[in-house]
């Protein structure tokens, strides 16, 4: 079992496309600028902490040269994807764990080819995307875990625990509650019943892990004895619910403006379900506001059930924004608003239904909406209830461009 991840992954999407960037500290953040998302080593190395609030770093991230980027979640997610189309070249069974990490099956293979294998990996993917990538490498996922705790400190980058005469060694370095799936409860009740690392944890006996960590924890003993419990997902598991929420790039008091915002989840929420061939049955609404900010503070959802299984983006809006009125209450500086789609089912076209009539060009009419976007940009076709000029939308700053999915965007070479 082979598990890859990318380095510093936002960091280095940023860095493809941007020469300049190539020796210098790259920072990401989150939505409307507020946290520190991701870090290249460089920023690491001055102590700044994951998630750590930008204005508490600002003065000192730019007197050590940091480059600091907005989020460009739509460059991520088509790099990502490159990426995990270099991977399935080399395993037919790939599970895309994250946006950056995929394990990949390599038991065909003898213990000394996996290792070759890893390096060409990271050649390949280095070189047909600009992603550095890291291999950790073990008879499970939880050891390929482990192993991509020592790959991330080796100079290749690699670290194979497949017959590893060090193994012992290599999991006494790593603390316990670093192990894969040992959550923030176990991480305080092990170390106080003497498992202090990842050696002790995999030398516990069965009766002591099913009593204090119930099966699933005696699943990740046995893989770190080199069992394999966790098998490959191939496809990712049925969704049953959607959710699109953002905050507001500043406080929105108007319900004129909410439900401009709510549209527009709905909206991108109705794309997404088209994308995955599904409808939404059940629709809730939630409204917030920041809990840190001064002033009174509200947040409050409603749910309905849909009269019937539809992604069709007018219907949905008008759900949502009957919710919305439902719960709104004016005298309160909103922060965040987004919209859930639950119990979803697959996608029927035209389907029909007894009481209510549905015209079977809405299916057209979405694809061809879709078409257009998917073309032209996001925005060139748009339900007018979703509005202009969005004041409320997120601040982004320092976004780079859309290099892999806006023709506006595309990268221009000239010849001298």
């Amino acid at each position: 079992m082979a598990l890859v991840d990318c380095a510093s992954f936002y960091c280095s999407c940023e860095r493809v496309f941007d020469p300049s960037l190539a020796h210098v500290p790259v920072a990401v953040l989150s939505n409307n600028d507020g946290c520190i998302i991701a870090r290249t080593e460089e920023v690491k190395e001055l102590g700044i902490p994951m998630g750590a609030p930008y204005f508490k770093h600002k003065a000192r991230l730019a007197r050590h040269g940091v480059r600091v980027f907005s989020s460009n979640y739509a460059l991520y997610a088509d790099l990502s994807r490159r990426v995990m189309d270099v991977l399935r070249m080399f395993s037919p069974e790939v599970e895309v764990y994250s946006i950056d990490e995929a394990f990949l099956h390599l038991a065909w293979q003898p213990a000394a080819a996996m290792t070759e294998t890893a390096r060409t990996i990271r050649q390949k993917v280095l070189r047909w995307t600009g992603i550095p990538v890291r291999v950790g490498i073990g008879p499970t996922k939880t050891l390929a875990k482990i192993a991509m705790v020592h790959a991330k400190k080796r100079p290749a980058q690699v670290c194979n625990l497949v017959d590893d005469p060090d193994l012992d060694a290599l999991l006494a370095a790593v603390p316990v509650s670093d192990v894969w799936g040992i959550g923030r409860s176990y991480g305080k009740l092990l170390p106080a019943h003497g498992v202090h690392t990842a050696r002790d944890l995999r030398d516990v006996p069965d009766e002591w892990a099913r009593r204090h960590m119930t099966v699933v924890g005696l699943r990740t003993v046995w893989e770190l004895r080199g069992t394999p419990c966790l098998p490959l997902e191939g496809l990712p598991p049925t969704r049953k619910g959607l959710i699109r929420s953002r905050s507001f790039g500043q406080p929105v008091t108007r319900l004129a403006d909410l439900r401009e915002a709510v549209a527009t989840r709905t909206s991108r929420a109705a794309e997404k379900l088209r994308h995955f061939g599904l409808d939404a049955t059940a629709l809730q609404v939630f409204i917030t506001t920041k809990h840190y900010t001064r002033g009174p503070q509200y947040s409050n959802a409603v749910g309905v059930t849909l009269p019937r299984a539809t992604n069709y983006t007018p219907e949905l809006i008008e759900a949502a924004l009957a919710c919305l009125d439902r719960i709104y209450r004016p005298g309160y500086a909103y922060k965040k608003a987004g919209v859930l789609c639950a119990d979803l089912v697959p996608h029927v076209p035209a389907q029909g239904h007894l009481f209510l009539d549905r015209n079977p060009k809405y299916d057209a009419l979405m694809q061809a909406v879709d078409h257009i976007n998917a073309k032209y940009g996001r925005q060139a076709i748009f339900v007018a209830r979703c509005g202009i000029r969005r004041p409320w939308a997120m601040h982004q700053t320092h976004r780079s461009l859309c290099y892999t999915t806006r023709w506006s965007d595309l990268p221009v070479a000239r010849a001298a």
